[in-house]
C-alpha cells in the first residue's frame, strides 16, 4: 500500500511521467480506498461550496429560470458519482479501514451525513446502510 503522505513525490512539475513504476504506483494509489474516500469527499464538498456561490450569483444576477429545479439535478448527478467512488470502500478489508481513520473524521462526517440525507429522499436504503457503516466507524475515532 502506498503511503498517502508520499503520494506527491510521484508526481514531478508537470512533466510527463515516463517511469512505468511511477505510473503503476500513481494507479494503485488511484485504485486505493483513501483516493476513493478522497474523491467522494471533494465530490460533495465542492458541490455544495458550488450552490453556495450559484444562490449569491443568483440573487444578484436574478436570471428567468428554476433555481430550485438546477440545483436538484445537480445534486442527483453529483451524489451519484460520489457513490461510485465510495461503494467501493468494503469496512471488512483492514487496508480500507486505515484509510478511514486516517481521514478528517469532521469532514467525512460532514459529507457522509449529507449523503446519506441525499439518498434517504430517493429511499436508496442500501446506500444509506453502506455509508452509515462506514459513519459507524468514523464515530468511534
Amino acid at each position: 500500500m502506498i503511503d498517502k503522505d508520499k503520494i506527491f513525490q510521484l508526481f514531478v512539475d508537470g512533466k510527463e511521467i515516463t517511469d512505468k513504476k511511477t505510473q503503476e504506483d500513481i494507479r494503485e494509489f488511484m485504485n486505493g480506498p483513501f483516493a476513493k474516500i478522497g474523491m467522494f469527499v471533494k465530490l460533495i464538498q465542492n458541490h455544495q461550496v458550488f450552490h453556495r456561490k450559484l444562490e449569491k450569483f443568483l440573487k444578484k444576477e436574478q436570471p428567468n429560470y428554476n433555481v430550485e429545479s438546477t440545483k436538484e439535478a445537480s445534486e442527483f448527478t453529483v451524489y451519484n458519482r460520489g457513490w461510485t467512488y465510495i461503494k467501493n470502500i468494503d469496512i471488512d478489508n483492514k487496508d480500507h479501514i486505515n484509510a478511514i481513520i486516517n481521514f478528517d473524521p469532521n469532514t467525512l462526517l460532514k459529507v457522509l451525513n449529507s449523503s446519506i440525507r441525499f439518498f434517504e429522499n430517493y429511499e436508496e436504503y442500501e446506500k444509506c446502510a453502506h455509508l452509515l457503516k462506514i459513519q459507524k466507524i468514523v464515530k468511534e475515532i
